[in-house]
């Protein structure tokens, strides 16, 4: 092997050390994103935007962590329960504070915020980043809004 040639082996060996390196530094942060809420039937994720804009992805349990580490632009997700009490226990674990009750044909809707969430959305209540809304005994969470209907 000439010496030209060992030395582009040796600048391959030492790029992928150090691309490998990279890889398993950025490995936590790409793996500490966690879903917003335990425990849910389903799982819609908000991307794009923070409105009804935003583009919606759902995903049973068993593939939300997967789409929620590789969603592009996430800005958000809900998640149902079959109980409401279970959706409401989401909130309580983020410590959130009641702002708005609103009622609209069969649905309650409930707007909170919490400190313990990022973002939010301002609505006539004040910034708004946990929304509970029940129907019929039950329940979708989300943050930092619920969109495309429940």
């Amino acid at each position: 092997m000439s010496r030209k040639a060992r030395r582009a082996a040796w600048c391959a060996v030492v790029f992928f050390f150090a691309l490998a390196c990279a890889f398993l530094l950025l490995l936590p942060q790409w793996l500490d994103k966690p879903l917003l809420f335990a425990g849910a039937q389903r799982y819609t994720f908000f991307s794009g935007s923070a409105s009804s804009q935003a583009r919606i992805t759902v995903a049973t349990p068993e593939e939300a962590p997967f789409v929620r580490l590789t969603l592009q632009g996430y800005t958000g997700e809900s998640a149902y329960y079959p109980s409401a009490e279970d959706a409401f226990a989401q909130a309580e674990a983020y410590g959130a504070a009641l702002l708005l009750v609103q009622r609209s044909a069969d649905v309650t809707d409930y707007y909170y915020y919490s400190a313990q969430l990022e973002g939010g959305v301002v609505l006539s209540c004040g910034l708004v980043n946990l929304h509970v809304a029940v129907r019929a005994g039950g329940g979708v969470v989300g943050s930092p809004l619920i969109f495309g209907g429940y």
